[in-house]
């Protein structure tokens, strides 16, 4: 059996308002147990609204958070994506990795990872190990 938690503890935990959770739970973001006029939330919803709230104080809009969301639960197998999956934002798109693979939840266009201070460091040391300095190149700025 899961395990579920009062609203109360959900606020402390999240740091979201009543009013949020209230309002969260009517656009359909998270979906509590309803038994009355108490609301029980599970781990998944807890992980949700913690997702939810460090996109929101990164800028990035709720309805934004809303299109990411419907859209990756349309592209992955599984209902509640967001507890496993790791999500960043710049304040416009939901950069979201998956197994390596990075793709913006909202336009589904996918990224590559590319670690220029990695190249740096291995100029460096092969520099440090008798390469030579690469040669300017006339009419290059750099």
């Amino acid at each position: 059996m899961d395990h579920i938690y009062k609203t109360d503890l959900v606020m402390k935990l999240t740091g979201v308002t009543l009013n949020q959770l209230k309002y969260w739970g009517r656009l359909a973001l998270v979906s509590p147990e309803v038994n009355g006029r108490r609301a029980r939330y599970s781990f998944k919803d807890i992980v949700k609204l913690r997702v939810l709230v460090s996109l929101r104080k990164n800028g990035l809009s709720l309805q934004k958070i809303r299109l990411g969301i419907g859209r990756l639960s349309g592209m992955l197998p599984d209902d509640e994506p967001l507890s496993r999956l790791i999500i960043y934002t710049d304040g416009i798109d939901m950069i979201v990795v998956e197994k390596g693979n990075y793709f913006s939840a909202m336009t589904k266009q996918q990224y590559f990872r590319f670690d220029t201070e990695e190249i740096g460091a291995e100029i460096t040391e092969l520099q440090q190990n008798g390469w030579p300095l690469p040669q300017k190149q006339a009419g290059y700025i750099g």
